[in-house]
């Protein structure tokens, strides 16, 4: 009788927890667009019209809500708020890294890799590998797996980047790494603080059984 409880429980928990992460993406708010220009300057809003010479976007607060202009010649690329890019400037449709990344300076690089990988790179592994271990193994012995996973460096083959090319340039591939890093590492322990509530839980339930079939 009690191992059944402990089955359907720890069924339930793991539907919860898969079911979760889908619900926060569903109900976040979408940010804005960003529009980089070929002289480094980035311009958050959201695009309106974008035509093979111009592109019209509404400011982001708390400029006017009127409409702005852009030549398309002046705009190295846009990234839209779902995580999507479109590259503009007609001489980087083929090109390289160093190319994509023509008019950054060294700290906007960075920063581009953080975003991307802000945006782009998962690791439900870690998670619900460190939720396991401890949910088997219990609070106390299960703290080596995220000590361990969260500390190990992403591997190169793993990153996902959007366009892999880019990691190519060291600053831009610095950033991306460093994030991927961090997201892994609260990834894991966010693994572990879950499992370590369902373990609570099902202890609690099997005690409360016990006592009950006593």
């Amino acid at each position: 009788m009690i191992y059944k409880t402990m089955q359907k429980i720890l069924l339930l928990l793991v539907l919860v927890g898969a079911l979760r992460p889908a619900r926060a993406s569903a109900q976040a708010a979408p940010g804005p667009d960003t529009i980089l220009r070929l002289d480094g300057q980035e311009i958050q809003g959201r695009v309106v019209v974008l035509t093979p010479t111009e592109l019209r976007y509404l400011p982001a607060a708390p400029a006017p809500p009127d409409t702005l202009a852009l030549p398309v010649a002046e705009v190295f690329l846009i990234r839209y708020a779902n995580g999507t890019r479109e590259v503009l400037h007609p001489e980087t449709a083929n090109a390289g890294p160093a190319d994509l990344l023509l008019g950054l300076n060294t700290r906007q690089r960075d920063s581009l890799g953080r975003r991307d990988a802000a945006t782009h790179y998962r690791n439900p592994g870690a998670l619900w590998g460190t939720f396991g271990a401890t949910l088997y193994a219990g609070p106390i012995v299960g703290v080596v797996m995220p000590a361990l996973v969260g500390r190990a460096s992403v591997k190169a083959r793993n990153l996902r980047a959007p366009q892999p090319a880019l990691l190519g340039d060291a600053d831009y591939q610095r950033g991306y790494q460093q994030q991927a890093n961090r997201t892994k590492h609260q990834q894991t322990w966010t693994g572990y603080g879950t499992g370590v509530g369902a373990w609570v839980v099902l202890v609690a339930v099997i005690l409360s059984a016990a006592i009950s079939n006593w």
